[in-house]
């Protein structure tokens, strides 16, 4: 997976390049992705990213070169018909709208607001992106869209929307809002950081666990306390590499509600000192290995010390998706398939715009 794709649009556009940027604002059906799945196509008729792969994909790149020529925006329906998907040779159908809309290194404005997304990207700060959902919008046009900072002052304008009427703190990561008449509508999306999980333990289930994590879109950091083990040979693509007392590890790392703890270490007393710290952090996932038995010798240690059944519920250990896992390959197979569960949206069926 490759970079932010906020951040590869504001980098073809500060290289000078025209592109389109489609987005999936509603589905129905069976369909390949969901709401927030998002595409770029170039100038040149380039695709990085995917909206569902196949015939979808296709039609997306044939409308979005055109609409670089027409240099307006595009609510494009695509309706499947069993006819289609037999001539395609596809599984997946239902329906599903994707707005299409052209970006020019012209109209500063945007790339400006673009700029300041790419920031709060890189430095770990969450955002929220209001954008105009309206066929014929002009690539020039500045009024488009709103950038929410976490702040909640807003960089931006569109003609008649509040921005106090967003909830800064609501869970879902979309919304498609009625907004004006029924042409139009806004798309509300929580700018996403790139989750990252703490691998604490440097073993030999780490090293898979690390290669498919960074694989599928996840953020790695390696803690162990030695040095032989987590080390840039060991782990050349983790983005960090700690090495330190697990004792004292928390006190150095800042745990976000989209990190995801893995508790891999040498033992159950390690497994006890990172679990212990890991409970007072607001992590979305916290998972341990080890069997049902070492699991609850270590609960019963840390009930003992205070912590009840409701915190140790949050816990998914033993971790992993049942898959009769054995090898250590297999077994960071199952964390990750676990890992990619956990951070799937609920996927929801909305009607679409009539």
């Amino acid at each position: 997976m490759g970079k932010n794709l906020y951040i590869e649009a504001y980098d073809l556009l500060l290289s000078g390049k025209k592109i389109v940027l489609a987005r999936t604002i509603r589905r129905s059906g069976s369909t390949p992705r969901d709401v927030g799945s998002m595409c770029i196509i170039t100038q040149e008729g380039n695709l990085i990213g995917t909206v569902g792969g196949g015939l979808l994909e296709y039609k997306v790149q044939q409308q979005a070169m055109a609409l670089l020529k027409q240099q307006e925006s595009f609510i494009y329906r695509f309706r499947l018909t069993s006819e289609d998907l037999a001539g395609a040779g596809m599984i997946c159908g239902g329906d599903v709208d994707l707005f299409l809309e052209p970006l020019f290194p012209e109209n500063t404005a945007m790339v400006s607001m673009y700029k300041t997304i790419k920031q709060h990207i890189l430095d770990k700060r969450p955002g929220i992106l209001v954008t105009r959902i309206e066929d014929g919008i002009p690539a020039m046009d500045t009024e488009a869209r709103v950038f929410l900072k976490e702040n909640g002052r807003a960089l931006g304008t569109i003609p008649g929307f509040n921005p106090k009427e967003v909830d800064l703190n609501k869970n879902s990561p979309y919304d498609l809002i009625d907004f004006g008449d029924k042409s139009a509508a806004l798309f509300v999306e929580k700018i996403s950081l790139q989750p990252r999980v703490f691998l604490f333990g440097a073993g030999h289930v780490s090293l898979f666990v690390a290669q498919l994590a960074k694989m599928v879109g996840f953020s790695i950091t390696i803690i162990d306390d030695r040095s032989e083990f987590a080390n840039r040979e060991r782990f050349p693509d983790a983005d960090e590499i700690l090495v330190t007392d697990l004792e004292h590890a928390f006190e150095q790392l800042k745990i976000f509600p989209n990190s995801y703890i893995l508790i891999i270490t040498r033992g159950h007393i390690h497994d006890k000192i990172v679990l212990q710290q890991a409970l007072s952090t607001p992590a979305a996932y916290i998972g341990m290995i080890g069997s049902t038995r070492k699991r609850n010798l270590i609960y019963r240690a840390l009930m003992d010390e205070g912590f009840s059944k409701d915190d140790l519920e949050k816990v998914y250990s033993p971790v992993g998706l049942e898959i009769n896992a054995e090898t250590p390959e297999e077994i960071a197979v199952s964390i990750v398939g676990e890992l990619i569960k956990k951070r799937a949206p609920v996927k929801k069926t909305k009607n679409l715009i009539s």
